[in-house]
């Protein structure tokens, strides 16, 4: 099968960070290519080692000091709290992860403005989550905005977006299908002339290429920084077509353990004759999702419980063994291609794109089909060579993608969840409270409306296995919409009668829900965030405009009348979370905490 699939290629000694091509290479296979997870029902569901350490090291070298500092800063509020009850030693500091939605430009911007919101380099911020975070996730346009900032090394957020104090800037102003305008021809032409190039090298050495490569360099010009305005259309200059996803790692601050842990999720297709018709999901919340991290990919799902070094994705095995002991793939991990395919949309909008847009995805159709090399190619999906083709994940499940030769993987919020929670629901990770930023377009008018939280309700509790518990939330978009949790920040799991211990069976983190809703003080930011998921360019003017309004709404808290900001919301904030914390250290809530909590808890279970 492997003969098909992929032709001999020169060995290489050492796996690669960056090369000049797009094109995977050969390399040595390990003696063990599959590591599996294991369960938390049986106790042995483990991390990868290297991620492991990084949280250990990041923890005890640079965390634990960002809470202190942070707990006793009485400028973000006085919780009231004895510190050294609260925290009676190092290893009991809380454990936050932040989330960004999926939703393309929309979902970027507003994962870039509210984490600024939350980031302690800002004068103005409500809380230092971004420092404090062990992991931040993203799928889709929020995996743009999270391995953007994670490949550019931690710089601000408005720097990163606009270009600024040394970064090469997002350009959004330059559409994605044609930068140069509906007119700019020859610019455009040079512009898919480069990105036709890069995919023809994967595809002359035996890949089987779809549109989401197309998708993936082009968003590489964008979001990462090989690319700049004065070299654009420039078809010899370096455009990132060998950065590899996982060469976060190299980065300073990832190097010193000072950035969190980041995640791009996707979900797997078996076909498409298996897709839903659903409003809201495409994919069935039944299949695996599919995380990328700096060390591994793979999945923690019943489903899998199975990952491999992700510098190794793209190989092909059956049953967990390589062709041969030289047919282990490296460089598939294009760091474009890792994004595009957490953003693999094109299978689930066919019917809702314009015109202009369809013809253009006409056009690269054929261009695809004309540099494709393999008959094995499956449109409109990220195709990967199925390292898990007939793997088994254990003797009562089954990996619903097994039969297939070619894994495909789409837009990581298909299932409809947009937000990219379950990762940071698994055991092993042991995470208190999860920050769920969510720029989601679920209603007629381009807003969320809690749908993503709800999808990620229903399979903790019909797919999960009891791998994991998610707190009560409400069962329906309209509970969301009628009780304001819709404009609002909203904590989800305060109230436990547990011990507060996230790796504990049956124990669930907080969730904090921050969605983009309309500022209520037009005086501060009249500008709407509540922009189409297929809006591909935004003027200079629109991004700055954008990134304000994501940046006050995270700071808003629970505004009353007419006023921008709840001056009370960065203690609530500080509240929250400690709360686990508090839970663990057998601690009453303050006086102070439990007014916060009980105003931004959800009144009904």
């Amino acid at each position: 099968m492997l003969a098909a699939l992929i032709p001999v290629l020169g060995l290489l000694a050492v796996v690669r960070s960056q090369e000049s091509s797009y094109a995977p290479t050969l390399v040595t296979c390990p003696s063990t290519l599959i590591s599996r997870t294991g369960s938390p029902l049986e106790g042995n569901q483990t991390l990868d080692a290297s991620e492991a350490t990084y949280l250990s090291s990041r923890r005890s070298n640079v965390v634990s000091s960002l809470w202190s500092s942070y707990i006793s800063n009485t400028s973000y509020g006085d919780t009231g709290y004895n510190f050294s009850q609260l925290f009676p030693n190092s290893t009991s500091y809380p454990r936050v992860s932040t989330a960004i939605s999926g939703g393309g430009y929309r979902a970027s911007l507003y994962g870039a403005g509210t984490l600024s919101a939350l980031d302690s380099r800002n004068a103005t911020n409500a809380a230092p989550i971004l420092q404090l975070s062990d992991y931040l996730s993203g799928l889709s346009g929020g995996s743009w905005a999270v391995s953007s900032l994670a490949m550019n090394d931690l710089p601000d957020l408005f720097s990163l977006v606009l270009g600024e104090n040394g970064q090469t800037g997002w350009m959004l102003d330059l559409a994605l299908l044609d930068p140069d305008g509906l007119t700019g021809l020859i610019k455009d032409q040079e512009y898919y002339s480069t990105i036709l190039a890069d995919v023809r090298a994967k595809a002359d050495v035996g890949f089987p290429v779809s549109l989401v490569d197309v998708w993936g360099r082009a968003l590489a010009f964008h979001f990462f920084n090989g690319t700049d305005r004065t070299n654009f259309y420039n078809e010899t200059a370096p455009h990132d077509q060998g950065l590899l996803w996982s060469s976060i790692k190299y980065t300073q601050n990832f190097d010193n353990f000072a950035m969190p842990f980041p995640i791009v999720v996707s979900t797997s297709r078996v076909s498409e004759q298996m897709q839903n018709s659903s409003d809201t999901t495409v994919i069935p919340l039944s299949n695996t999702q599919f995380e990328f991290t700096p060390y591994t990919w793979g999945s923690f799902d019943p489903t899998l419980m199975a990952r491999i070094p992700l510098e190794l994705a793209g190989t092909y095995a059956d049953n967990g063994v390589p062709t041969n002991s030289t047919s282990c793939v490296n460089g598939f991990e294009n760091a474009g291609f890792v994004i595009g395919t957490s953003a693999a949309l094109f299978n689930a909008v066919e019917g809702e794109l314009s015109d202009s847009f369809t013809s253009a995805i006409t056009t690269l159709g054929d261009d695809l089909a004309g540099i494709q090399n393999s008959n094995l190619s499956v449109p409109l999906v990220a195709n990967y060579p199925n390292t898990f083709h007939n793997f088994v994940p254990s003797a009562s499940a089954t990996f619903e993608s097994a039969g297939n030769t070619i894994l495909q993987l789409t837009d990581g919020g298909e299932n409809g969840e947009n937000v990219p929670l379950s990762p940071l629901l698994v055991k092993a990770r042991m995470q208190d409270i999860l920050i769920a930023v969510d720029g989601s377009a679920d209603t007629d008018f381009a807003w969320p409306n809690g749908t993503s939280l709800i999808a990620t309700a229903d399979r903790v509790a019909s797919w999960g296995g009891n791998f994991s518990s998610f707190p009560p939330i409400p069962t329906s978009a309209d509970d969301f919409v009628n009780e304001g949790l819709n404009v609002r920040p909203t904590f989800f799991g305060c109230n436990v009668t547990g011990n507060g211990v996230a790796s504990v069976l049956g124990n669930y983190p907080i969730v904090v829900y921050l969605p983009n809703a309309p500022n209520p003080d037009a005086t501060s930011s009249s500008y709407s965030t509540n922009v189409t998921t297929l809006t591909l360019d935004y003027s200079q003017e629109d991004q700055v405009s954008f990134l304000d309004a994501a940046h006050l709404n995270g700071l808003k808290g629970f505004q009353t009348e007419s006023a921008s900001s709840d001056p009370d919301w960065p203690l609530a904030l500080k509240c929250a979370l400690v709360d686990r914390a508090r839970t663990r250290a057998g601690l009453a809530r303050t006086a102070a905490c439990a007014t916060q909590v009980s105003i931004f808890t959800r009144s009904r279970p």
